[in-house]
């Protein structure tokens, strides 16, 4: 590869995470939020490394003997695109020299985050375990093998039934080895497993309509009417779709998992009710995703 296609830092290190290959785990909780990450550190036994850039953050430690990073990705499928195509290179391109290692290595990829809840009499502070994703990002036009054609063309059959405006939907599966996980999950208070929607947009993409005319402000409740293989569309956010076809494609294992901080329907956000912080939940959650990637095969 020519430097132009794989660039690099002065230091050897990939160009926006700036992280070297001795410095990156095969297995990662990509946690959107920068900030995260210093949430999770206090759970690590030892850091090994920490970096910066822009604005991706991440660390490098051991937990319960296990090496994994913790990154902070930033907000949409831009910067997801960027996080796992940086560490795909970091573990399986002989950066030095620009080409392939003979042998690739999976990755291990779990998304903690926040999210809107789109269903009815679900509390906010509910954790959604996502088992397939609907997404409208571009990223399934540049990468092969990236959705899932039944579930794409399920949906966009809903879609057709309630709207004249075509697009380009597709869906994606979670990997089946976080999903195991999923069912035997043990966690103090409202879980809910389903679908989600990775919006393009947090504004008009997911129905807020500040400033103008919103052309599909009644996505939230179109979102929710959908079901698939007996489930319904649980939340709304705006990473899952890209990291799942990412990992579908390239031959890796990932998940999203995300607190809902937002009641869509009731109007609600963030808690009143006196239950623990937004914080303290993220944190438990932040917890629990690690042990998951310890644990998954």
């Amino acid at each position: 590869m020519r430097r132009s296609e794989l660039p690099l830092n002065p230091d050897g290190s990939i160009y926006h995470l700036s992280m070297r290959p001795d410095q990156a785990a095969s297995r990662c909780l990509l946690v959107g939020d920068p900030q995260r990450v210093e949430l999770a550190k206090p759970f690590f036994s030892k850091i090994l490394h920490e970096g910066a850039h822009r604005e991706f953050r991440w660390l490098t430690g051991l937990y319960e003997g296990q090496l994994l990073s913790v990154i902070g990705t930033g907000i949409g499928p831009d910067n997801t695109e960027i996080a796992l195509l940086e560490l795909e290179a970091l573990h399986n391109i002989d950066l030095s020299r620009g080409l392939p290692f003979p042998t690739r290595k999976k990755l291990y990829l779990l998304r903690i985050g926040t999210s809107g809840l789109l269903q009815s009499r679900t509390p906010v502070g509910t954790v959604v375990f996502t088992d397939w994703a609907i997404g409208i990002d571009p990223l399934p036009y540049f990468y092969e093998n990236f959705t899932d054609e039944e579930l794409s063309t399920a949906f966009q059959t809903y879609w057709a039934r309630h709207k004249p405006t075509k697009l380009p939907w597709y869906g994606v599966h979670s990997s089946p080895a976080f999903k195991a996980l999923s069912e035997k999950v043990r966690w103090e208070g409202n879980f809910v497993r389903g679908g989600t929607y990775s919006a393009p947009g947090f504004y008009g993409p997911q129905g807020r309509s500040l400033v103008g005319k919103v052309q599909h402000a009644d996505i939230p409740a179109l979102m929710a009417g959908f079901s698939y293989q007996g489930q319904v569309i649980q939340n709304i956010e705006m990473e899952a779709a890209a990291l799942l076809g990412l990992a579908r494609s390239l031959g890796h294992e990932a998940a999203a998992m995300c607190l809902g901080i937002a009641q869509r329907e009731e109007g609600a956000f963030a808690y009143t009710n006196g239950g623990p912080s937004i914080q303290e939940l993220m944190r438990r959650l932040l917890h629990l995703g690690l042990e998951w990637l310890c644990r998954v095969k």
